[in-house]
């Protein structure tokens, strides 16, 4: 089980702070997740990392999860990067001289992104994982994305995700659907924050120059990926990509997830 610290966001909302931690870690990883999830999908994923030499932690993003807020309302991408850098910085005083690797899953990545580009991240590598760049421009035309960017307001709006699309194997699946934390509804102020995270990292230049990887299923039915690649190839040119035998969004539950974590903590301890 982690442990579980509150983090107090600018606004006073409490944010949960979950961490993995083993003696004589010699790396650490900050793992910001998707849409619908929450940290408590790393159950098995942290302790596989500290059996592999390294500290995980993962902020419950507000309104997700164990953190505060009004559950899938996302006010704004400021406030969500805002609320990430702190945690990151928690954490690398934590960490103190370990290297410390930061990963984006899913719409983590294009939180993950909007971050290198308007912060200086105390991390030296970056780790995206079937993430969300670029996909609010593959999936809408200029119009619609205005319309969108425009949305306020505490509305309920289905993500529209089935459980299947994260994975096919029965026992996940079965996690899922028991899961009373994962997100099936977000809010109409979300839709826009979504977009407009995608507009900060989209023509940009990142802060500062670190390694980057990246790791994809060979299909993924949430992601488009030729999207996904080509935004990063715009941010990291030098980027290094490993594609495994999944053909489901959350790696971590498929039949890929042993390979996937012997690849990241190989990936974590060059950060070390």
């Amino acid at each position: 089980m982690p442990g579980i610290s509150t983090l107090t966001a600018a606004d006073g909302t409490a944010l949960a702070l979950h961490r993995w931690t083993v003696t004589g870690a010699t790396a650490a990883l900050f793992y910001i997740h998707g849409i619908q999830s929450h940290a408590g999908w790393l159950y098995e994923t942290g302790p596989e990392l500290n059996a592999r030499g390294i500290d995980v932690y993962a902020l419950d993003r507000r309104g997700s999860g164990r953190s505060g807020g009004l559950r899938g309302h996302l006010p704004s991408a400021g406030q969500v990067l805002d609320d990430h850098a702190h945690a990151l910085r928690v954490v690398a005083e934590e960490v103190g001289g370990r290297g410390l690797a930061a990963l984006g899953q899913s719409m983590g990545g294009s939180v993950l992104a909007a971050l290198w580009c308007g912060h200086d991240l105390p991390v030296h590598r970056l780790i995206f994982c079937a993430p969300a760049l670029g996909q609010q421009r593959a999936r809408h035309a200029p119009a619609v994305l205005e319309d969108r960017r425009g949305r306020t307001g505490h509305a309920p709006q289905p993500v529209g995700l089935a459980d299947e699309d994260y994975t096919d194997l029965p026992g996940y699946r079965t996690f899922l659907a028991a899961d009373p934390l994962m997100l099936r509804e977000v809010t109409s102020a979300t839709q826009a924050t979504l977009v407009r995270l995608e507009d900060l990292y989209t023509g940009a230049s990142p802060r500062t120059a670190l390694p980057v990887d990246l790791a994809l299923p060979a299909r993924d039915p949430i992601i488009d990926l030729t999207a996904a690649r080509a935004v990063l190839h715009c941010l990291a040119p030098g980027a290094r990509a490993e594609v495994f035998g999944a053909d489901r969004h959350y790696l971590e539950f498929t039949t890929a997830r042993t390979a996937y974590w012997d690849w990241l903590a190989a990936r974590v301890l060059e950060a070390a």
